[in-house]
């Protein structure tokens, strides 16, 4: 049934209103009386004074660009106005600008909740579920809207969200598709135990029933470091399905004194990745090189299996396989050199929409081929760990490792066959300075107990980093 011609222009003005991200402009539009897009905003009630100053001064922020501080102001004012479809909608389209979709799909989930026909939130969410990579979603939202024949400005700005959704979720091509991000950061703390060594300066051997001094070297050494790391990835799709796979990395990092210890890495992978909605399947060979005191110290080349599958919109399996092997460079380390293999499997879970904790279990075998006096070692690990926002800006992050090793060579010095036993422990405190920069203030403790005593060793570390992150 058609309308009066009144009412179908006023609807399609206050449409225009809800959605600027769309580009609409409001003044230019004209209203064919036979159109069918009736979803505008139900009518709003007069907001009360407070909640009129708020959403003015998110306004103010976001058209200054502040679209953070933006997202910030009404993410605080949350718990009073939460259910207000004023403010839901307001904080889900600062949640987006802010680059946060998966806060501007709850937002915009509460708007539709109560009124369904809320064109600006329906775009919108459409525009978080691109966002998110949850391209299906993206498009029929988008061929829903375009259905209920909009006007022609807006109908070509859905036409080109509908079109990014495809492209991105099915025909993606190789140009197209191509993407990469990376990140750079320097670090700068102190460690107690920068050569990881233990505390003790003698230790006693009891095949020769005596006490014997260390050397310097291999006694327990503080002091303070700095570092720059970075590293890129990037993919290229050859089809719907399978993708090449390149990335790699470095970082340095330099004692203020103990230069002997100073330690870098350099490496790469290269790869395959089998995509589907659901699943990721990567198969990709490993490089590296490591550093110690400036001169080269161990090459690592492996081969992975990485394979993750989401159980539901919270929760993901992981699992991972992975074989190589290590050889030292120094003359006198060559006898640790090794050939290893791991396999793991974990899960993780978002939990309250901002926070996600994972548990992970592993595996391994490390045959010695150099002459390692301990043998050939096994292993068993258990890592667990959580992050949660506690403020907008602000993220508590934490996790948790215990490794056992065992060895399976009689030590004819020491008389046993070694076992030892690693914890580690790692909380961080990381602030959002901007949209990819980040700071990060970080502690963790490593105890490494050993029934041989030359093996057991405690270190203490604290170290702020400042990372960016580059697309």
């Amino acid at each position: 049934m058609r309308r009066p011609d009144i009412i179908s222009i006023l609807a399609i003005i206050a449409l225009t209103q809800a959605i600027p991200a769309c580009g609409a402009d409001a003044a230019g539009l004209s209203a064919p009386a036979v159109s069918k897009f009736e979803i505008a905003q139900a009518p709003v009630s007069a907001p009360r004074p407070p909640l009129a100053d708020l959403l003015a001064r998110a306004e103010s922020l976001s058209s200054s660009g502040k679209f953070l501080d933006a997202y910030e102001l009404l993410d605080g004012a949350e718990d009073t106005y939460i259910g207000v479809i004023e403010f839901d909608y307001a904080l889900g389209r600062a949640a987006l600008d802010a680059g946060r979709p998966d806060k501007a799909t709850l937002a915009l989930s509460r708007v539709l909740a109560l009124d369904p026909g809320h064109a600006g939130a329906s775009i919108d969410i459409g525009r978080a579920y691109l966002a998110l990579g949850n391209y299906d979603q993206a498009r029929a939202t988008f061929e829903t809207m375009l259905g209920l024949d909009p006007p022609p400005a807006v109908r070509a700005q859905l036409q080109a969200y509908l079109e990014q959704a495809r492209a991105a979720g099915q025909d993606r091509s190789p140009k197209s598709g191509r993407s990469q991000h990376g990140y750079l950061a320097a670090v700068y703390g102190r460690s107690s135990n920068v050569n990881q060594s233990p505390g003790q300066s003698q230790v006693f051997i009891p095949a020769f029933g005596a006490t014997y001094q260390l050397s310097n070297q291999n006694v327990r050494k503080a002091d303070g470091f700095a570092g720059v790391m970075g590293g890129v990835d990037a993919s290229l799709p050859l089809n719907g399905i399978y993708s090449l796979i390149v990335g790699g990395d470095f970082a340095e990092r330099r004692n203020n004194h103990e230069s002997a210890f100073d330690l870098g890495g350099l490496g790469a992978r290269v790869g395959i990745a089998a995509t589907t909605q659901a699943q990721l399947l990567r198969l990709q060979l490993f490089t590296g090189r490591d550093y110690l005191g400036g001169s080269p110290s161990r090459d690592m080349n492996a081969l992975g299996l990485d394979y993750f599958r989401d159980l539901g919109a919270d929760t993901q399996l992981l699992a991972l396989a992975q074989a190589g092997r290590l050889r030292y460079l120094p003359e006198g380390l060559k006898i640790f050199d090794a050939d290893f293999g791991t396999l793991g499997i974990g899960a993780s879970r978002k939990i309250g929409g901002d926070s996600t904790a994972f548990v992970t279990v592993s595996t391994g075998h490390m045959n010695d081929v150099g002459g390692n006096p301990s043998g050939d070692r096994r292993q068993l690990g258990l890592r667990v760990g959580a992050d949660a926002a506690i403020l907008p800006r602000l993220r508590l992050m934490g996790n948790a490792t215990w490794e056992r090793g065992r060895y399976d060579r009689f030590d004819p010095s020491f008389l046993t066959e070694r076992r030892d036993f690693v914890t580690y422990f790692e909380l961080a405190l990381e602030y959002a300075l901007a949209q990819r920069t980040s700071l990060r203030l970080s502690l963790a403790q490593t105890d490494q107990r050993s029934n041989i005593s030359i093996y057991a060793y405690d270190r203490t570390e604290a170290w702020l980093t400042l990372r960016y992150e580059f697309r």
